[in-house]
């Protein structure tokens, strides 16, 4: 296979398609079920942290992380300008992926039996191997690529950079359980690797695709450069602090500062970014893809600055200058920043860029209307509800977890109809038929003479 063959194949398609399967199938739906057990008078009881824990982690690099690597891989060598040159690691890295979840869901779920802590040590090798493949194969692409690093590079390149590290925090993860026999993860070293997962991998790739391509259709006006830089080291060094002092039992101090310089970097990015300015400039297009996808990509903005101030808050107690203990803000803020952020833009991307890439019209844009709001209800209910427990907070639980399990469903048959021929072919029937009425309005206009 020649390297412009392989460069025009539309590389996403698997990964796309196992994400929302896996969102589906083990992601949004394990998460109903355990918020749907109280109302069926179904005792929580370990089983019920074990699947809680790795139901985050499949929501983190199977829902978002598949989705990111398979946009990554179709994105990242055109704005580098040079293609993938081997698609058989491309591939083994998705499956990789696929398998690694599953050995991991098992792990957990069969604690019990002497075989389950071989089963996480497979699995984190698995999700470390897949990492590094991805990591391997974008590097050979921006290494040797002749295109000028800007903003949006430098934030794919610091992307691809965490992937690789997070799964190499979560095989020490794995070999920890495995070797002490534990069901549940090191909370420390799991909250460190939930930060660097969503903040180092899924986060940055958003910022490079915020900055490349969502603020052009958009049209955004230029971000603020030295406020990016900023936004970028700050970062960078909170995701450091958060890893070292989680994993060297400092979180006292080192990891609590991390979490504010990380959460302050990813809000100074919103405002550098200008999303809720006005529009620079307006453009005529022939519209292509759901033409609301902004809402998602606002409010989900909204989410994460939001996410952000509770993960201040989180860090101001811990080092003793706060008492927010009791409200728990910890629980709520990962639904935020998973449920709010990273799922509202890939929903907002998706509904965009999937019909761009393939040329097709999206048949039920309604579906993403109804998918927003119940996608919506979902998380005020849990940021509502999910500060306490109570008979009628589980309740409203129950109602978020089926609102967003919906929203899935919703959005799972957009993103398989629109990878059809038949949507394919919709869509060149009607860029035809306003060829052919621009043709005719032209050949019946007088002709003006001066």
């Amino acid at each position: 296979m020649t390297t412009e063959s392989w460069s025009t194949q539309r590389l996403y398609r698997p990964f796309i398609r196992s994400s929302v399967i896996i969102a589906v199938v083990l992601g949004f739906s394990t998460g109903a079920a355990i918020l749907i057990m109280p109302l069926l008078g179904i005792e929580r009881s370990l089983t019920w942290l074990t699947h809680s824990q790795s139901h985050g982690i499949i929501q983190i690099f199977g829902w978002a992380g598949l989705f990111v690597m398979g946009l990554a891989y179709h994105v990242v060598p055109r704005i580098f300008n040079r293609p993938i040159q081997y698609p058989v690691p491309q591939q083994l890295s998705m499956w990789l992926v696929i398998l690694g979840l599953l050995l991991r869901f098992t792990g957990q779920s069969l604690y019990t039996l002497p075989i389950a802590g071989l089963f996480l040590i497979v699995a984190g090798i698995l999700l470390f191997i897949a990492m590094f493949v991805f990591t391997w194969t974008l590097y050979g692409v921006i290494r040797y690529s002749a295109s000028k690093s800007g903003p949006a590079e430098i934030w794919l390149v610091t992307g691809v950079i965490w992937s690789v590290l997070s799964g190499a925090i979560h095989l020490v993860i794995m070999f920890r359980m495995a070797m002490h026999g534990e069901p549940i993860a090191h909370p420390p070293w799991n909250e460190a690797l939930i930060h660097v997962a969503i903040f180092g991998f899924i986060t940055s790739f958003i910022f490079g695709l915020s900055v490349k391509a969502i603020r052009g259709f958009l049209l955004l006006k230029p971000p603020h450069e030295r406020m990016n830089r900023l936004s970028l080291v700050l970062l960078q060094i909170g995701l450091v602090m958060v890893v070292v002092g989680r994993f060297g039992e400092l979180g006292q101090v080192v990891a609590p500062v991390g979490l504010i310089l990380s959460s302050v970097g990813a809000g100074m990015f919103v405002v550098a970014l200008r999303l809720f300015e006005p529009a620079s400039k307006s453009v005529h297009r022939i519209p292509i893809g759901y033409l609301r996808y902004h809402w998602y990509v606002r409010l989900g903005f909204s989410w994460l600055l939001l996410g952000c101030v509770m993960l201040i808050l989180i860090a101001l107690d811990e080092i003793g200058l706060t008492n927010m203990v009791a409200v728990q803000v910890s629980l709520p803020v990962i639904h935020v920043l998973t449920l709010g952020f990273v799922t509202n833009l890939i929903f907002g991307a998706a509904s965009r860029f999937i019909p761009i890439f393939e040329g097709a019209d999206i048949r039920y844009p309604h579906l993403m209307n109804v998918a927003f709001v119940l996608l919506t209800i979902s998380i005020v209910i849990r940021l509502a509800f999910g500060f306490s427990i109570s008979e009628i907070g589980e309740r409203a639980l129950g109602i978020s977890g089926a609102s967003g399990f919906i929203g899935i469903i919703l959005f799972s048959i957009m993103i398989f109809q629109v990878m059809t021929q038949s949507a394919r072919d919709a869509y060149s029937k009607r860029v035809a038929a306003i060829g052919r009425v621009k043709l005719e309005m032209n050949r019946d206009a007088p002709l003006v003479k001066f």
